[in-house]
């Protein structure tokens, strides 16, 4: 879940492709989130859903233990 705006954490800056901007924006409007949270709220279920990324497009399920 995402911390709540009174909880001390860091920020960061990142640069992304016109088209992820553009996913990205339409799924912010599309749930009624500000985009920095919309973002937010995928990377932290992406993180918790898979605890490796070996490329774009092959992921390795959280707690499988296996990378193979």
């Amino acid at each position: 879940m995402a911390a709540p705006k009174n909880h001390k954490g860091i920020a960061i800056m990142l640069y992304m492709s016109t088209e992820l901007n553009e996913k990205l924006s339409a799924s912010a409007k599309k749930s009624g989130r500000a985009k920095v949270t919309e973002a937010l709220f995928r990377l932290e279920d992406h993180l918790e859903l898979f605890e490796s990324i070996a490329t774009p497009g092959q992921r390795f399920p959280a707690g499988s233990g296996s990378k193979d």
